[in-house]
């Protein structure tokens, strides 16, 4: 894949280079090519077996269970995904309906709503699991294995940047609580 790191645009009959980009124009394209093709399939269910998902839908589902001892709520998964309120009740309500996930509330607190993963939820994302390491991601961590930690740390925080605007949050403690099945 060839790009022009020196692309100029006619602007009021003059030449105006993007600079802006300076010596990481191909890995800017990169990023852009990655993200486009990305948000063109993340609301197709083309994963699960017995129901199927999206990659928006499999994000929640790892979040959920990253974080099941913590009773996150709702708004927090919305905002460290980087997902308005809206479209992430939107998914969680459909992972509701295919049975990929159950709500729950606290007892003292019907509106905190908590969320966790089905077992039928978790059978599909182990499916799901063993399909993408292989087919997506073996190439991706192989390259990975070849960074330094020095590395790997400068391109966790280069996504992290990308990233940031989403996460509002700081890091509190988690309460212990007793969960309610909302039926």
């Amino acid at each position: 894949m060839i790009y022009c790191f020196h692309v100029e645009i006619r602007k009021d009959n003059c030449l105006m280079k993007l600079k802006w980009m300076r010596q990481y124009r191909q890995i800017i394209g990169d990023f852009y090519r990655s993200a486009n093709g990305y948000s063109q399939i993340c609301k197709t269910e083309i994963f699960g077996d017995t129901v199927k998902f999206s990659p928006y839908e499999v994000q929640i589902m790892e979040h959920i269970m990253e974080h099941a001892d913590d009773h996150k709520n709702m708004k927090w998964y919305a905002e460290h995904l980087g997902l308005s309120q809206a479209t992430y009740s939107k998914y969680v309500k459909k992972l509701v309906d295919k049975g990929l996930i159950e709500k729950y509330h606290t007892t003292g607190n019907k509106k905190n709503i908590i969320l966790k993963v089905s077992e039928l939820g978790m059978e599909e994302y182990q499916e799901y699991a063993k399909i993408a390491e292989e087919t997506w991601f073996d190439e991706l961590f192989d390259i990975l294995d070849q960074a330094t930690p020095d590395e790997l740390e400068l391109i966790e925080k280069m996504f992290s940047v990308l990233g940031n605007w989403h996460n509002e949050n700081s890091a509190m403690p988690p309460e212990a609580v007793k969960l309610v099945k909302i039926k």
